[in-house]
């Protein structure tokens, strides 16, 4: 192998390799590792104690599957440790022990070497250089946006409790137990982190891919996932709400309404490359643009229903009775924005979005970000706040970059 490598997945067994030269030059040569096992995270750090040995990252089974075991080692597992190593599957090698774990890294499109009981000293040869890590950023004093793409990510913990165990009640509790971060504030994030740099069609899958995969439990849709998970990470026509919820970061960043829709249908495309999948995406953006730079909520409503085709002329209070479970865009983008067309404030914009028993948390999403590029409709400080401190520092990082660049007006 000419490649030289910067990190190493090992499993259970394996990853008692981590000794002598091989070591000293993952130490030297700041490459990142990981073990990957059907077994807990817990009983992987029982494992690594007794052996006097770390590493960067585990991947245990409950990462992916609250239910059932994955047999050793899954190809959705070898993504997921790549993720959070912040690698190309490319980039790595795994160490396995029996010829039947070679197939799940091919799949995941990394390479093998076969464990040796007696010295893994020649894979220290193959180890390439990563350069110095940054320092952790530091958000003290750092306040919770209450505007901007906070609205996404707001909408989307207050309606996460909900989406499978549906209220109608307006007056919901907030922030129940396991309220979190789901897909749609992941997704939005990565598209936000992609808008930060390089616009290519590359960079942009590769921010969704390495992002989501890094939070395995997001809760995506079974296509989705298997987008996430695939080597060649192509289109499959998706019509579904997953676009939408995800595009909010594209109506803040546009500098035009026609740059608001082709950055819109440039994210959708790659994934739900469908006209329903691209016209919901577009729906949410241009309305966000137009919100953010001061057109009425009627007016951006109207423009919304004459140019891509919707009708927001249902009441809340009649979607509430009549409600269609559908996650396709067609249905859910009239949800969200009767739920914000129809309100006075922030709160009441997601309080509704939550109450339509639907797909709470993406409607929340969709709706508060609408309502949070609306003039007078800020997220409540108390809200912001909470939210902010929910988000893990990568999460957190993005966030606040694409506030600092795109929502300081």
């Amino acid at each position: 192998m000419s490649k030289k490598y910067r990190g190493i997945i090992f499993n259970s067994v394996t990853v008692c390799a981590l000794r002598g030269r091989l070591a000293e030059a993952v130490r030297e040569r700041r490459i990142r590792t990981a073990v990957v096992s059907n077994h807990s995270r817990t009983d992987v750090y029982e494992i690594l104690a007794r052996e006097g040995l770390s590493v960067d990252v585990v991947v245990g089974g409950f990462d992916l599957n609250r239910f059932g075991k994955y047999r050793k080692p899954a190809p959705d597992m070898m993504f997921v440790a790549a993720a959070k190593l912040g690698l190309e599957p490319n980039e790595m090698v795994c160490v396995v022990d029996s010829p039947t774990e070679r197939r799940p890294a091919f799949m995941a499109g990394i390479d093998t070497v076969y464990w040796d009981p007696d010295g893994m000293d020649g894979l220290a040869d193959l180890l390439g250089e990563n350069p110095t890590s940054e320092p952790p950023r530091d958000f003290t004093g750092i306040e919770a946006p209450v505007r901007g793409l906070m609205g996404v990510v707001v909408g989307d913990v207050v309606g996460s409790t909900f989406e499978h165990n549906r209220t109608t009640d307006f007056n919901f509790p907030l922030f129940p137990p396991r309220s979190k971060p789901t897909d749609d504030s992941v997704g939005s994030l990565a598209i936000a982190r992609w808008l930060l740099g390089d616009r290519t069609r590359e960079a942009l899958i590769r921010s969704m891919v390495q992002l989501c995969n890094s939070y395995p439990r997001a809760g995506y849709s079974h296509r989705f996932k298997a987008w996430l998970r695939s080597r060649e990470h192509s289109p499959y026509g998706g019509n579904t709400n997953g676009s939408a919820m995800r595009v909010g970061a594209c109506g803040w960043a546009a500098q035009s309404l026609e740059e608001a829709l082709d950055l819109a249908r440039q994210t959708a495309e790659v994934s739900h490359d469908s006209d329903e999948g691209i016209r919901g995406a577009q729906a949410v953006a241009a309305a966000i643009y137009l919100a953010r730079t001061g057109h009425p909520k009627e007016v951006v409503g109207r423009w919304v229903e004459e140019n891509l085709g919707y009708d927001f002329s249902p009441s809340v209070e009649y979607i509430r009775l009549t409600a269609d479970h559908s996650y396709n865009c067609d249905v859910s983008i009239p949800q969200a924005f009767c739920c914000w067309l129809q309100s006075d404030s922030y709160e009441e914009t997601v309080r509704n979005a939550v109450s339509l028993a639907t797909d709470a948390d993406t409607i929340a999403a969709i709706a508060g970000g609408l309502a949070a590029a609306t003039p007078g409709m800020d997220i409540p400080r108390e809200w912001a706040d909470r939210v902010f401190g929910m988000l893990k520092p990568d999460l957190k990082a993005i966030l606040v970059d694409f506030q600092e660049r795109f929502c300081r007006s």
